[in-house]
């Protein structure tokens, strides 16, 4: 009996520190160890690292985590670690990068409620992860939805390649087209100016392209070349990366209409913006 007890006991002790060093080895595979540095020094990094700069990947994650861990309430902190995890994460498709954005998005919207543009991150992501786990969408959709209408600005870019890839008879492409396109002028007169920094040099690109896929969508392949045509008249669209991949995209403009609006929802074509490994990169990469 006395045996019998100790064999149990041992079973269990072993069972306790196999579960330990499991826990551990989460923790450790979780963690990223903070740098210490202030936000404008991480965000400097992390900037660099949606340029292209990939390898200062891990140097941009954990100056982020020491300004979280400087300033555990700082909104716009929690929102730069969680939009550099979505890039890892979109880069690599490691599960780890996908716990730290929704994280840190989450975290970022609850400390600033009123910013409609961090609403809008949180619920692109929310939107994603359900559409990836084949759950019900109508609650992430409308979620979506309205952080788009209370941030008209890159919220709306947001939503459009969110819900451009439903089906036609869903109504959905067509109602995410007139937000995108009212946002067009930058308030000079120009459809650029807004759109190109040192976080996103070829915004205006990716901005173009997208509305011209949008038009391309629905069939409307004259309106989709304009638009298209702005993307590569843009001050900066001599120097964007991604020059030579877009005129071939350009050229596929009339087989993508035939493909996005026949019987066979299942051979409808991406937008330029979210295809391969142009997702993010359009727009941000030197």
């Amino acid at each position: 009996m006395a045996r019998s007890r100790r064999r149990w006991l041992t079973a269990l002790a072993v069972v306790a520190i196999l579960a330990g060093l499991a826990l551990g080895a989460g923790w450790w595979w979780l963690r990223i160890p903070p740098r210490d540095a202030s936000l404008p020094e991480a965000r400097a990094i992390a900037t660099r690292v949606l340029n292209g700069e990939t390898a200062l990947r891990g140097r941009a994650l954990s100056s982020l985590a020491g300004a979280v861990e400087r300033d555990p309430d700082d909104p716009e902190a929690h929102l730069w670690l969680g939009l550099t995890s979505f890039h890892a994460l979109v880069d690599t498709g490691e599960l780890r990068y996908a716990i730290h954005t929704e994280r840190h998005l989450e975290r970022a919207a609850a400390l600033d409620p009123g910013d409609g543009s961090t609403e809008g991150w949180r619920a692109f992501f929310a939107y994603q992860k359900a559409r990836s786990r084949g759950e019900d969408l109508a609650a992430p959709r409308a979620a979506l939805l309205e952080a788009g209408r209370r941030d008209p600005g890159f919220t709306s870019f947001l939503v459009a390649v969110a819900l451009a890839p439903m089906p036609l008879e869903s109504g959905y492409p067509q109602r995410v087209l007139p937000p995108l396109e009212a946002i067009e002028d930058c308030g000079d007169g120009t459809s650029h100016t807004c759109r190109t920094g040192p976080l996103f040099p070829h915004g205006a690109e990716g901005y173009h392209a997208t509305v011209g896929d949008l038009h391309v969508r629905l069939g409307d392949v004259e309106a989709g070349r304009a638009s298209y045509a702005r993307a590569l008249a843009v001050p900066s669209a001599p120097d964007w990366p991604y020059r030579e991949a877009f005129l071939r995209w350009v050229d596929g403009a009339e087989e993508r209409a035939r493909r996005s609006t026949d019987d066979d929802p299942a051979d409808d074509p991406p937008v330029f913006f979210a295809t391969d490994e142009r997702a993010c990169a359009a727009c941000h990469r030197r």
